[in-house]
């Protein structure tokens, strides 16, 4: 395994334990995908700052706000890497309420705002929200059963980006139309197709290359999972043109995490476990595309990658706590 690579991933799992020693009172799945957000950025979790962005959220949002439910832990996590937590907070608050007049309340609709916050100018914020609500009305009518919040989500990251609606609706749809008989979850296909339609490469090549990623994982006997979490290999197809070399580096990590405590048959399930090898795979990729001037990506498509991994990554952990503590409860 690379060294560079190597080195993130045992910073990821340092920061797991950060995360776990420090919130235990957090569901368990939210510890590493908050550790991978301070890996992404190649820093040691700051858990004093958590904290103190989790009492920012609590002293500025009502009790049975999404801001202090599911997601609360990810959101001060990403708060925590702000060098302004309460100003930042109060921008996201502003935009939150705007998102409110447009879309039904969600785990994942406080995410959004984080995102325009870091993305969008203060003077775009009607037009974005605008446009992000005509692109939803459009999923819903392409796809009225299995549209529901978490695309929110996804609405607001392609009114984000330089595709127009149609162009957005249009992509989107290739992509689920070609992808469609490959899984069985039409929901995971759904994401999938919303993260790919980002890239700028032809759909068929893009959908293509997710493929042989996912049936070379398979060959190795590393399944990837057929959920939300799908999305991920496609924000990594947007990362290489290297397919093969995707499969060993996951298969890689996937093999080097299992070697330590919490990664094993007793810890973290295969399917999560494969998840977090991918999203350190693309964490490295995208780094290595940002150092050489954008040689395998356009800024354009950089800028793209960093949405579609926020969005695809919450949206897989939201979903599986949501759907544990409903079996718990």
């Amino acid at each position: 395994m690379d060294n560079v690579l190597k080195q993130r991933c045992e910073l990821f799992v340092r920061n797991r334990d950060i995360m776990k020693n420090h919130f235990r009172w957090d569901h368990s799945s939210l510890h590493p995908l908050c550790g991978s957000m301070y890996t992404e950025r190649q820093l040691e979790v700051d858990e004093v700052k958590i904290k103190e962005c989790k009492d920012i959220i609590k002293s500025n949002t009502g009790l049975l706000s999404p801001f202090r439910s599911t997601t609360n832990l990810i959101l001060a996590t990403v708060l925590s890497l702000e060098s302004q937590a309460v100003i930042k907070f109060q921008k996201v608050l502003r935009i939150y309420d705007l998102l409110r007049k447009e879309f039904y309340s969600s785990d994942y609709l406080p995410l959004s705002a984080f995102v325009m916050a870091d993305m969008v100018k203060d003077t775009d914020y009607k037009r974005v929200v605008e446009k992000a609500k005509e692109i939803y009305k459009r999923m819903k009518k392409e796809h009225p059963f299995l549209t529901s919040s978490e695309d929110s989500g996804f609405a607001i990251m392609f009114a984000i980006s330089d595709l127009t609606v149609e162009e957005a609706i249009t992509e989107m749809e290739k992509c689920y139309n070609f992808l469609q008989t490959q899984f069985f979850s039409a929901n995971a296909v759904q994401s999938l197709s919303h993260a790919l339609a980002l890239g700028e490469e032809n759909f068929l090549k893009k959908c293509n290359k997710v493929m042989e990623i996912f049936e070379g994982l398979k060959n190795r006997d590393c399944k990837f999972g057929t959920g939300v979490e799908l999305a991920i290999l496609g924000v990594l197809a947007m990362t290489t043109e290297n397919t093969q070399q995707v499969i060993n580096d996951i298969v890689e990590v996937n093999e080097y995490l299992l070697s330590f405590k919490g990664f094993g048959a007793l810890g973290i399930a295969k399917k999560q476990r494969l998840m977090y090898s991918a999203i350190l795979v693309e964490q490295e990729y995208k780094r290595q595309c940002e150092n050489k001037l954008m040689e395998v990506a356009s800024i354009n498509s950089i800028t793209s990658i960093i949405i579609a991994e926020q969005i695809a990554v919450t949206a897989a952990i939201t979903a599986s706590v949501t759907a544990t503590n409903a079996a718990n409860s």
